[in-house]
Order: structure tokens, then C-alpha cells, then sequence
């Protein structure tokens, strides 16, 4: 089993998978290395079931990117739509039909981005507002971020942040996300508490927090 070891001044062992699934093991500085090699091998079926996790999660993220060519199929909040580019409109034009996503062949990432933000801002405002009054809170404003580490936040002023690629999971994940910082008004920790107010709102959250993980990959999505 290969790892990378770094000594501290810390007291126990501790092994992590970093993003690229290197196993790093911290021990304290004077503990033998048998006990080291000890534990690894102990904690080696873990090991290897990390990595083989952080390789699917890195393939998916190389190639369910979302795909910018014409016919291309996107998932936006539990809607299927087809990518079409179409000539003869404005430079940045875009919208959505029915069925489709419509923008112009010269349209550019960057106004795409702008587009679909916005579409994910109203998307999320409509959710916190079906959700608000059974939460008790009253957040101050709705934001989108470009946020590739975190779904959504609560600031201490009560203003909801959410990553616009959230938009790209399905609704009942979205609307976990959502529901989940409404109960941070009013709560700003992940206390029992908190929970209780999550669960009487959204029995199921507990599946929904873990579906969520496996869309993670979505975070890093038009970088």
C-alpha cells in the first residue's frame, strides 16, 4: 500500500485521500513506523475504496461535462432540453423553448454563462419562496455565486447564496439545498436542532444529502 507520510505534532493517526486519490497518513512525530504500517494495513480495504471513489467522481467529471454542440442534450432542473445553436438572431441571443435551448452560433461561453445565472437565480428565488414560510425564515435577498467548493450558504444577514450549477442537479436536490439554508436563519451551526427543523420540513433529507454528494462533480462544471 503506497502512502505519502507527513509527521506533526499531533497525538493520533490520521489518514486522508487527497483530490488526485493519494493516500496521505499524518502521525505524531516519534511513533514508530511499524505501528504507521500497522495501521495502514488495517485501514487499507477503506483506503482502496476511497480511491476507486475519488476516480469515478473524476471521470465523471471529465466527461458528463456539459457538451457545447449543437444537439447536444443538457438536464436543467429535471427538464431535458436539446442544445440548438440558430443563426440570424443577435450575437448573444438565447432562451429557452419547450424543448430545447436555443442560442446563437456565435454566442459566446461567457454570455451563455450569463444567461443560464440568471435563469438559475429566478429558478432558485421561486423555490425559497415555496419553501419560506414553512421554514419561519425570511431571507433577505437571493444570490447566485460561482461557488465550486459548496451548493449554497447563509450569511450572517440572512442572504441565501447558491452555486448557479446547482441549477444542473435534479429539483428534489435543489430544493434540499434550498430548504437546508432557509433553516439557517435563525440557526447558523449544524446542531441537532438544525436538523430537527430540516427533517420537519423534508423527512427524506437524509437521502437527499447523499444523492447530493454524488453530484458533486457538477461544482466544477464550465470552470
Amino acid at each position: 500500500m503506497q502512502y505519502r507520510l507527513v509527521r506533526t505534532d499531533r497525538r493520533t493517526l490520521a489518514i486522508t485521500i487527497d483530490g488526485g486519490g493519494e493516500c496521505v497518513v499524518r502521525a505524531p512525530m516519534r511513533m514508530p513506523q511499524r505501528e504507521i504500517e500497522a495501521f495502514v494495513a488495517e485501514k487499507a480495504a477503506w483506503i482502496l475504496a476511497k480511491q476507486r471513489e475519488m476516480q469515478l467522481k473524476s471521470s465523471k467529471a471529465q466527461h458528463l461535462q456539459p457538451i457545447l454542440k449543437d444537439g447536444a442534450e443538457w438536464n436543467i432542473a429535471g427538464r431535458m432540453v436539446v442544445l440548438r445553436f440558430v443563426s440570424g438572431v443577435p450575437k448573444n441571443y438565447a432562451r429557452f423553448t419547450e424543448s430545447a435551448l436555443e442560442c446563437s452560433c456565435e454566442i459566446s461561453e461567457k454570455a451563455l454563462i450569463k444567461f443560464l445565472k440568471q435563469f438559475a437565480k429566478d429558478y432558485f428565488i421561486w423555490r425559497v419562496s415555496e419553501f419560506a414560510a414553512t421554514a419561519h425564515a425570511k431571507p433577505h435577498e437571493v444570490k447566485v455565486s460561482e461557488a465550486q467548493a459548496r451548493w449554497g450558504s447563509c450569511s450572517a444577514q440572512n442572504v441565501l447564496n447558491f452555486s448557479w450549477r446547482l441549477i444542473f442537479a435534479p429539483p428534489a436536490l435543489i430544493d434540499y439545498v434550498v430548504v437546508h439554508e432557509l433553516c439557517h436563519i435563525g440557526c447558523m451551526n449544524h446542531s441537532p436542532a438544525f436538523w430537527q427543523r430540516v427533517a420537519a420540513i423534508m423527512p427524506d433529507y437524509a437521502i437527499r444529502r447523499k444523492q447530493l454528494k454524488e453530484c458533486g462533480y457538477m461544482l466544477k462544471w464550465f470552470r
